[in-house]
């Protein structure tokens, strides 16, 4: 499928430019992370979710509006049916980067066809080293599987591969220089991402027992391995603030949504598998827009609904948002 020529870009009130769309594909996972979502979490009937056909719709009218950059998330994306080939439909629209998040359990099995698809790039969640802790942290014992996966993703072109890691204060911050460390020895890409008050965390208390800050992060890794040189972003709007040990093959980075928020250069939108747009990660705004979809224009529907939610996209998201607490990263396509 060729680009349809651009219209006009995209951008919200604050003169942000929206270039930037991740779809949920899924909000089912294979893996029940105790940040992410409770172990008995009920998911949505499959019924009632967007066919991937859809997507690639609500992709289409994106791209018509100058959104270059896709990725496919999930809950765990790999699970969905067809996603591979979805990806591979993605790029043959024209989209400049086309990306994946995965915890990657499945992963290695479909290198082969994501890198034939023109996957440019996977970021890979794994938030220890250690497989005891990997199992409490998943309720899955499958460490080994997926850091087996990132050894065969290096051997491919998605190298260099981005390590996510959310840190949190008494069950990994003791890994930080661990995982520091992985950028000297191999093509890696760490970064720990600050923990944020989701998943039902009501009163903050449990938040603020573990949230340990991206300067503390930064700070234990200098100590210990020595100088972090800050890496040009290639993107300005990118979240992660990355840095280079000398000689390292790869960067060592944080996201700080919580101490250093970065809502004033935010140019994302997030499609949920069951049809909704989250302008805004950390609030409970949606905007529906499965009618859209599924209308005898979709196309012009759509665009009124991307430019209705760029119109009421927040300037700033979280300050410890009440509204956000009582949400699952796989309900809000995080």
């Amino acid at each position: 499928m060729a680009r349809t020529s651009q219209m006009v870009q995209l951008t919200d009130s604050f003169e942000r430019k929206m270039d930037y769309l991740r779809i949920s594909v899924t909000d089912r996972c294979n893996f029940r992370c105790q940040y992410c979502m409770p172990e008995d979490i009920k998911f949505e009937n499959p019924e009632l979710l967007l066919s991937l056909e859809e997507m690639l719709t609500f992709a289409e009218a994106c791209l018509q509006l100058g959104v270059t950059k896709v990725r496919v998330t999930g809950g765990e994306p790999l699970v969905r049916k067809g996603v591979v080939g979805f990806i591979g439909q993605l790029k043959a629209m024209g989209f400049e980067d086309v990306t994946m998040t995965t915890n990657g359990f499945l992963l290695k099995e479909n290198l082969e066809g994501l890198v034939d698809a023109g996957l440019d790039r996977v970021n890979i969640s794994i938030d220890t080293l250690q497989p005891e802790k990997f199992q409490f942290i998943t309720r899955r014992n499958h460490f080994q599987k997926v850091w087996d996966a990132i050894m065969a993703a290096l051997e491919t072109p998605l190298s260099p591969v981005k390590l996510n890691a959310v840190a949190m204060r008494g069950v990994n911050d003791d890994e930080i220089v661990d995982m520091a460390r992985l950028t000297q020895e191999h093509a890696l890409h760490v970064r720990f991402i600050e923990l944020m008050p989701l998943n039902g965390d009501t009163d903050g208390v449990r938040f603020r027992k573990l949230f340990i800050s991206g300067k503390e992060i930064l700070d234990r890794a200098r100590t210990e391995l020595g100088d972090l040189k800050p890496v040009e972003k290639d993107d300005p709007a990118a979240p992660a603030d990355e840095f280079k040990f000398d000689g390292a093959p790869g960067n060592f980075g944080v996201i700080t949504p919580v101490s250093e928020p970065f809502c004033a250069r935010c140019s994302r939108l997030r499609l949920t598998a069951d049809g909704k747009i989250h302008p805004c990660l950390l609030t409970d705004l949606d905007v529906p827009v499965m009618d859209a979809i599924r209308s005898e224009e979709p196309i012009t529907e759509i665009h009124k609904v991307l430019w209705e939610t760029a119109r009421v996209k927040p300037a700033a998201g979280l300050t410890l948002p009440e509204e956000s607490r009582n949400r699952t990263m796989s309900q809000i396509g995080g």
